[in-house]
């Protein structure tokens, strides 16, 4: 007999994937290359939200996590009612945004924000606007990948003026 949908392993990351973290973190938690496979693999299932939601022809970040850019700085928003149980359980992650170190038209090097998606009952509650400070500090004059939604030109007016 087949379990329901619903017990079977796995069911939860279908609509959030589910980690764990060994140490205090700040909300986003950042990932890269030498992050836990879990984390990696975490950014991959969101970009294949990202990919869903806006019918690009592919995912934004490496297969199953194993993403090649080294440079890349990815981070995951975990449910902010679970931050502080994050050591302790596994913990749903409701977002996540990808930074790729590029050169511009006059080859320019800088760094650009590659994709971020939220989960759509996260959005519009300050979690991008919080980290924002924090992405602006880290990355200086990023810039944001074309094409940008309704959204986020919205956000960018917004917070960038």
């Amino acid at each position: 007999m087949t379990k329901p949908l619903a017990m079977q392993k796995g069911a939860l990351d279908i609509i959030a994937p589910l980690i764990s973290v060994n140490e205090p973190f700040t909300n986003p938690l950042e990932v890269t290359y030498k992050s836990a496979k879990q984390h990696r693999k975490a950014v991959y299932k969101i970009a294949r939200f990202f990919k869903k939601e806006f019918q690009y022809d592919f995912v934004q970040y490496g297969y199953d996590g194993d993403e090649k850019d080294e440079l890349h700085c990815a981070f995951l928003w975990i449910d902010p009612g679970t931050v502080e149980l994050a050591t302790e359980f596994r913990v749903p992650c409701v977002g996540a945004t990808c930074f790729r170190w590029r050169s511009n038209a006059d080859d320019s090097p800088l760094w650009v924000m590659d994709w971020i998606w939220i989960h759509p009952f996260y959005r519009r509650k300050g979690l991008l606007t919080a980290a924002w400070p924090q992405f602006r500090d880290r990355f200086k004059d990023f810039v944001c990948e074309r094409p940008l939604s309704e959204a986020m030109k919205k956000f960018l007016l917004k917070n960038d003026g």
